[in-house]
């Protein structure tokens, strides 16, 4: 690899200026948000030689970079796997396929097991484990993970933990669950519940009579809410109180 290349070369968006061996990035590009660091993504097209290169840099930003790039070879991604930089774990575990070192990611540090939670390739089994995590962010990734078959949805939507629910209320595709959330006399559930795509037109029309002001907001923005119910929700006044909520 050269020893110098531009940086729109390596980065999107980019710029003129030359990136330097082995670092590959300029460090005033990279900020601090909230305390983690973000900056410019890589390119898709870049080259698997380049990848490497990158993987192999001092800068773990970007070596977390590469671990979530679509074009890093698995034996690279597998590599960063034990990267010691724990966003570079995080990142690599996220999207890899290798499902033993998801099993073994799910006994990490909670961060570690969040991204296991989140990857797509986890299989069911790890998913039912990591639904019942000590740390609930763990626990909402995984019911929002599209792998999570219905039946781990649905049995979340009954959870005792209120985001756990809340968040398995907005995806369950189950009409039992969808008709008894409805009536639930907790309106959070209700509001929850109607931000779900998958409600049929009978459950979308009582909640858009529900007391709950938020509740028929959640019904209006929702996609699968019909034009003229949308039209008369949006057109009708609003009260001017309703009930503090704990929002998302």
């Amino acid at each position: 690899m050269d020893e110098q290349r531009p940086c729109n070369t390596v980065f999107t968006p980019g710029c003129e200026r030359m990136l330097q061996a082995p670092a590959w990035c300029h460090p005033d590009e990279w900020i601090e948000d909230y305390g983690r660091r973000s900056g410019p993504s890589l390119r898709e097209d870049l080259p698997e030689h380049l990848l490497r290169a990158l993987a192999a840099g001092p800068v773990s930003d970007v070596r977390a970079l590469v671990a979530a790039h679509p074009g890093t070879p698995a034996d690279v991604r597998a590599r960063l796997l034990d990267d010691p930089a724990e966003d570079v774990r995080r990142s690599a575990v996220a999207r890899t396929t290798d499902v033993a070192a998801l099993r073994a990611a799910a006994r990490g540090e909670w961060i570690i097991r969040v991204a296991a939670a989140g990857n797509p390739h986890a299989p069911a089994d790890l998913l039912e484990e990591l639904v019942r995590d000590r740390d609930q962010q763990v626990r909402v990734t995984a019911v929002l993970n599209p792998a999570a078959p219905p039946r781990l949805v649905n049995a979340a939507a009954l959870s005792r933990h209120d985001h756990v629910r809340w968040w398995a209320l907005h995806r369950t595709t189950s009409r039992k669950l969808m008709r008894a959330a409805a009536t639930s006399a907790d309106a959070e559930n209700r509001r929850w519940l109607a931000g779900n795509p998958n409600l049929p037109p009978d459950v979308l029309t009582a909640l858009a009579e529900d007391p709950s002001r938020r509740v028929r907001a959640e019904v209006a923005a929702n996609p699968a809410c019909p034009p003229d119910l949308r039209q008369r929700l949006q057109a009708a006044p609003s009260p001017t109180f309703d009930p503090p909520a704990h929002g998302r």
